[in-house]
């Protein structure tokens, strides 16, 4: 008998623990980019977007229309030449120069010379000067207008800075009597008793022309 019997038997064929190996892990590797993907939006926010730039585009159109609106319509003096009768209508911001043909009895001016309004113009002596606004539009009309050579057309003073509106020959103070197609600055041609002469040169390339108008009283 053994003295100990309390003491365990000792293992039979077991194999010592063996040290597994620790494991090696690779180290953390950048991945390869792959190019982003593009969005694709959904085909409700697609018809939005649309929706949206459509009513831009209206919102836009609508202001235009709007500021046409605020402006008014296009001053016909713009479209005015040399040569031109004209009928003067509105005044202040609504002024403006109408053409109208020359033989009309309601035609009271013939336009020299057409230019651009900037505040500082003047007209040569014996021409009325003339300004149609265009508030919105940019700078307004300078017209220098003279007297369209009409008999029978009456005024009363001739000699203002402005164009003289026409009057009622029963209560003018002068009638056109006379007209020749020419400048006279020396010798009138105009007829004895004859009140007032007003004599017009044209400028050479412009469709104006040159008159002397002879006034009597009515």
């Amino acid at each position: 008998m053994s003295e100990n019997p309390g003491a365990p038997f000792p293992p039979q064929n077991v194999p010592q623990q063996q040290q597994w190996p620790q494991q090696q892990w690779p180290q953390h590797q950048g991945w390869p980019q792959q190019p982003p993907k593009k969005k694709r939006y959904s085909k409700k926010l697609q018809i939005t977007l649309l929706v949206l730039a459509l009513v831009v585009a209206v919102g836009g159109f609508a202001v235009i229309v709007t500021l046409n609106n605020i402006a008014g319509p296009e001053k016909q003096a713009k479209a005015l030449t040399e040569g031109d009768c004209v009928v003067l209508t509105g005044s202040g911001k609504e002024a403006d120069a109408v053409k109208t043909p020359c033989d009309s009895p309601q035609a009271p001016y013939a336009v020299s010379l057409t230019g651009v309004d900037k505040g500082d113009w003047n007209c040569k002596d014996g021409f009325y000067k003339y300004a149609v606004p265009r508030p919105v539009r940019g700078d307004g009309v300078a017209l220098c207008l003279a007297i369209n050579a009409k008999v029978g057309l009456c005024f009363d003073d001739i000699e203002t800075k402005t164009p003289p509106p026409l009057k009622d020959c029963g209560s003018a103070r002068l009638r056109i009597s006379e007209v020749f197609p020419q400048m006279s600055v020396v010798n009138s041609p105009c007829a004895e008793g004859t009140a007032e002469v007003i004599s017009y040169a044209s400028y050479g390339t412009s469709q104006f022309k040159s008159a002397t108008i002879c006034f009597v009283k009515p």
